[in-house]
C-alpha cells in the first residue's frame, strides 16, 4: 500500500513538472513576440550611416457621403386644405427624412510598419535624391512625387423656409379664428388665379404695355400664389451635409455595417440602432502570391504591386455605389534591381496611395 502511494506521488510530480515547464515556455514565446514588433515600429525613416531607411504604404480609403435632410413642415391651414382647395392627402404632422445624394471614393497612403527597408546607395545612386513622405513612405527616386488629385468639394445646399405670415392680408390676420383665416386665404388664392387668367388671355382691365412687363406681372402672381398655397400644403426644407468615412481594410469584408442613417440625426455610428444600416462589401478581384526572391541578399528598391479589390456600398441588398480600387495590402512587393540604379541615373516615381511604380526611366550615358 505504501509502495503504491509513493509511485502515485511520483507520477503526480512528473505531471506537475511538465505543466510548469510548458507554461514557462509559452510565456517566453509570448514575451519574444511582444518585444519583436515594437522594434520594427521604432525605426525612423530617412538617411542613416548605412543608407536610407524607408517604408512602403498600405492603402487607406475615404468614402465621401453627401446626405440630404428633408424637413416637411405642415402649413397652418393644412387641415382645411381639402375643404377650401379640394387638396387631398395633405400631411398634418412634421416629417423628416434623410437620403444619400452621392457616394464618392478616394485613397491615400499610410505607413505600413511591416514593410520597412534599408537600401545602401553605391555608384550612380550615391547622389540619388530620395523623396519620402512625412510618414517615411517612399515617393520617388531622382523624381518629383506624384500629386494626388483633391476630391471635388460639393456645394452644400441650405434652403431656408420663407416667412409666410406677412404675405397674408390685413383682413385675414384680423380674422377671429383659424378657420376664417383659411377661408380668406383661399379666396385670396382664387382671386390671384383669376387675375393671372385675365392677364394671360388679354382680358384684364389694365394690360401691361409690353411683353416683358407681362412676364414680370405673371411671375409675381405665381410667386405670391405659391407662398399662399404653402399655408395649406406646407413647406419643405432641404439641407445637404458632407461626411467622410476613413478605413484601412486588411481583409475582405462581407456585408458588414459601415454606417447608419437616423431619420432625425442623420449619419450615426454603425452600432447606433436608431439608424438604418448601410453595408460594405470588399472582395479581392485578383489575389496574387508573393514571388520568391532569387537573390539571398537583394539590393535595390522594394515597391508594391497592389491587388485590385471591389468595394460596394449598399442598403439591404440594393447596391448604391461600386468601385474597383487598387489596395497595396491586397498585393505583394517586388524588387527593382539595384544594379540599374548603380550604373545609371534612374528616375523612379511611386503612387503615394499604393506604392506602385508609376514611372521608371533611365538616363543613358552620352
Amino acid at each position: 500500500m505504501v509502495l503504491r502511494l509513493i509511485i502515485l506521488l511520483g507520477l503526480l510530480c512528473n505531471v506537475f513538472q511538465c505543466s510548469l515547464f510548458e507554461s514557462v515556455a509559452l510565456q517566453s514565446m509570448f514575451t519574444v513576440q511582444c518585444y519583436a514588433q515594437p522594434e520594427i515600429a521604432q525605426l525612423e525613416a530617412g538617411q542613416t550611416a548605412d543608407g536610407v531607411v524607408y517604408f512602403l504604404p498600405k492603402t487607406a480609403v475615404r468614402i465621401h457621403l453627401l446626405i440630404e435632410k428633408q424637413t416637411y413642415t405642415p402649413g397652418q391651414f393644412a387641415r382645411y386644405a381639402e375643404h377650401y382647395l379640394q387638396l387631398k392627402g395633405i400631411q398634418q404632422q412634421e416629417q423628416i427624412s434623410q437620403r444619400i445624394i452621392s457616394i464618392e471614393l478616394s485613397t491615400f497612403g499610410v505607413r505600413d510598419t511591416s514593410k520597412c527597408y534599408s537600401v545602401r546607395l553605391k555608384g550612380k545612386a550615391e547622389t540619388a535624391e530620395i523623396r519620402l513622405s512625412e510618414q517615411g513612405t517612399l515617393l520617388a527616386v531622382n523624381d518629383e512625387p506624384l500629386a494626388l488629385p483633391q476630391p471635388i468639394q460639393p456645394v452644400l445646399n441650405v434652403n431656408p423656409m420663407p416667412p409666410l405670415t406677412p404675405l397674408l392680408s390685413s383682413e385675414t390676420l384680423s380674422a377671429g379664428s383659424t378657420a376664417k383665416m383659411a377661408e380668406l386665404t383661399a379666396q385670396q388664392i382664387q382671386e390671384l388665379q383669376e387675375r393671372r387668367q385675365q392677364l394671360a388671355t388679354g382680358e384684364a382691365d389694365e394690360m401691361p404695355q409690353d411683353e416683358q412687363q407681362l412676364r414680370l406681372m405673371l411671375q409675381q402672381i405665381d410667386q405670391k400664389t405659391s407662398q399662399l398655397m404653402a399655408q395649406f400644403t406646407g413647406t419643405v426644407r432641404r439641407d445637404t451635409t458632407q461626411h467622410v468615412l476613413t478605413l484601412c481594410p486588411e481583409r475582405e469584408m462581407k456585408h458588414e455595417v459601415l454606417f447608419r442613417i437616423s431619420r432625425r440625426l442623420g449619419l450615426v455610428d454603425s452600432d447606433d440602432l436608431s439608424g438604418v444600416p448601410y453595408y460594405i462589401d470588399l472582395k479581392s478581384l485578383n489575389p496574387a502570391e508573393h514571388p520568391a526572391l532569387e537573390n539571398k541578399k537583394p539590393t535595390g528598391f522594394f515597391v508594391n504591386v497592389p491587388g485590385m479589390a471591389q468595394l460596394t456600398v449598399s442598403q439591404e441588398d440594393q447596391p448604391l455605389a461600386q468601385f474597383d480600387v487598387p489596395l497595396a495590402q491586397f498585393g505583394f512587393t517586388e524588387l527593382r534591381d539595384g544594379d540599374l540604379f548603380r550604373r545609371y541615373v534612374t528616375h523612379l516615381q511611386l503612387h503615394p496611395a499604393t506604392g506602385a511604380v508609376v514611372r521608371q526611366q533611365v538616363e543613358q550615358e552620352k
